[in-house]
Parts: C-alpha cells; structure tokens; sequence
C-alpha cells in the first residue's frame, strides 16, 4: 500500500495543507491515505473520488508514520503530482493591480522558515514569492503552510537582477530589510507597488542586492538580540504594508 511517488509526484501531510490541495487541485490527486478520525473532515473529498473512481484508503496511524516518514502527519496523506513551477514571465503578465505586494527571499532555505512565509503570504493575499536560490517544496514546508503552499507560488529567477529591473519598470519599490539600519516599518510609508526582500538569518541580504533596492526598512526593537526569526519579520512587514493600503 505505500506506493513510491514518481520523480514528479509528492506525498503531502497534514490536514490543511491536504484539504487545500483537493480542493485546488482534485485532478492531481492520485490516492488518499486517511485515519478514520478524519473521515469527517475529508468527507465530502471522498464522496467526489468515489465518483470519480480514485482510490482512497483508511489507514492507522502507524501505516501513516511509515507512509509520510513523519510523526506530523495529523492523520492524512495526499498522494498527488507536484504543482507545476511558474515561470517569471508568467508572473510578470499577471501582475495588474495597482496595489500589490511581493517577496523576495534571499538565501532563505529553511523548510519551516519558507512554510511559515508561505502561510503568512497567504493571510496577507500575497501572490508570489520570488528568489534566485528558492528550496524546493518539501512536505514539511507544506504541512507548516496549512494550505498557503498552493495559493502562493513560488517564482524562481534565472537572472534576479533583471527580472527586478522589470518590476520596477512597472512601478515596483524594491525594498529592502535589515536589522542593522534604515526607516522603521511604522515610520515608512510603502508604495503601492512593493517587493519586500528578506535574507537568510545567518547572512541577510547580499551586498549586490541590497544596492538595488529603493529603500532600506528595519523593525524597531531593543537590540537585545541579533534580529527576529526571518518568517516573523516578514509578517510584521507585511501586515504594516496590508495596514497602509487596506485597511
């Protein structure tokens, strides 16, 4: 029964992230793994593959550890391809709104790190994640999305200063955060077209990009640590950006 997933198909855990993915994706789900304790939550998802001739299976908790590799299953495992990558220019045709915010991680690999970003991007309605070095999504990372992994996507850049170039010809800020200097996140007022950058905790943001940014932005606090957790900063500036033009 614990089928080995192609070179393009994933298994996906948690209740959420699984609930998420059949929803937005049904013709990419490939079988259900369910304990029975979620058969309430998933059951209007069978009633529908059970329509469609998709296998389902009721599994125990221990065939789930062994299926998921992982203790964090919370009683679900989706069997599913993976979300086709998109491309930059497929981002670039996309983006119309006058008001609208976007990502940019620089060396942030962390699998929690960039599941708590994508869930935040989610909250704030943040379409797109973009990077030069963006991790491939574990299943990890999407448990810790609780659905954000299929409702932002991640952009990866062959050529990330061209593709900035681009942006700020369509009225694009790009700003960039520092624990080490700049305008407070309370005290700047954001365009209505922002790229926020973030780095890794370890090194922040390359030299190369922050001389390309508009602007340099930091979230005040008392110095008595180095800086906050990377997926934590970026809520804070994202919730002051979606503050100013949304609320």
């Amino acid at each position: 029964m614990n089928h080995k997933p192609s070179a393009h198909e994933q298994k996906y855990y948690g209740i959420h992230a699984c609930l998420t993915l059949c929803k937005k994706r049904p013709h990419d789900v490939i079988r259900i793994y369910l304990h029975k304790s979620n058969l309430n939550n998933f059951h209007k998802i069978i009633k529908l593959f059970t329509k469609q001739k998709k296998a389902y299976h009721i599994v125990s908790n221990d065939e789930l550890h062994r299926i998921t590799k992982s203790v964090h299953h919370e009683g679900v495992c989706v069997l599913a391809k993976e979300l086709e990558p998109i491309s930059f220019s497929e981002c670039l045709c996309t983006l119309n709104e006058p008001k609208t915010c976007l990502l940019y991680l620089d060396g942030v690999q962390n699998p929690h790190n960039i599941g708590s970003i994508m869930r935040s991007c989610a909250h704030f309605g943040i379409p797109y994640i973009l990077g030069s070095q963006l991790p491939i999504l574990s299943p990890s990372a999407c448990r810790i999305a609780k659905g954000g992994a299929e409702l932002v996507r991640l952009v990866h850049l062959d050529k990330p200063w061209a593709a900035i170039a681009k942006l700020k010809k369509k009225g694009f800020a790009f700003i960039g955060t520092s624990s080490h200097g700049g305008v407070s996140i309370y005290q700047y007022q954001y365009p209505p077209r922002t790229i926020l950058a973030f780095g890794s905790e370890a090194n922040g943001i390359s030299k190369t990009l922050l001389d390309l940014t508009t602007k340099k932005i930091q979230i005040p606090g008392t110095g008595l640590v180095e800086s906050l957790n990377v997926s934590v900063a970026t809520t804070l500036c994202l919730g002051e950006y979606t503050r100013q033009h949304f609320s």
